[in-house]
């Protein structure tokens, strides 16, 4: 009776190490799968059309509007540029003379009033404008920025 115990403990383990075997090979092959997804959705047709734009994105931009009065906000603005494919390369060695002009553009013009609506809410309208002829101004001819885009606009009252 012994040995019939013993008989059926080696063969419940027998079929134990299968069902582990077999799970273990289930959960490689599934494993396995969302890579190759994954390398499939990356890969990238060559000759499908590339887009007619691609994005600079500038540092953020946290200037004071201190009129007459006073320091009234902080205003904080994050800008990208529309520009041709293939020119975001052009535009980086500007980047930072385009930062300091939107700086002294902006910080002038909210401290004098102007780009503030009622209440002193900012008039996105008016510095996109303002931001555009700015980039137009350093930029020159050579360079073509299609827009100036607002991706974050934020007012902090003081």
């Amino acid at each position: 009776m012994v040995m019939r115990d013993n008989t059926e403990i080696y063969a419940a383990g027998g079929c134990m190490r299968r069902a582990v075997v077999i799970l273990s090979i289930f959960l490689l092959v599934l494993s396995s799968i969302p890579s190759a997804w994954a390398e499939e959705a990356g890969a990238k047709d060559p000759a499908a059309p590339h887009p007619d734009f691609e994005y600079v994105k500038l540092d953020p931009i946290t200037l004071p509007v201190i009129p007459a009065r006073g320091l009234t906000q902080q205003v904080s603005l994050v800008v990208q540029l529309e520009v041709d494919w293939g020119k975001k390369d052009d535009i980086a060695p500007f980047e930072p003379r385009l930062i300091d002009a939107y700086l002294q553009d902006l910080y002038g013009a909210l401290g004098a009033g102007h780009g503030l609506m009622k209440d002193n809410f900012i008039d996105i309208d008016t510095i996109k404008q303002r931001l555009t002829s700015v980039t137009s101004k350093v930029l020159g001819p050579d360079h073509k920025v299609h827009a100036v885009l607002l991706q974050a606009l934020q007012q902090r009252p003081m």
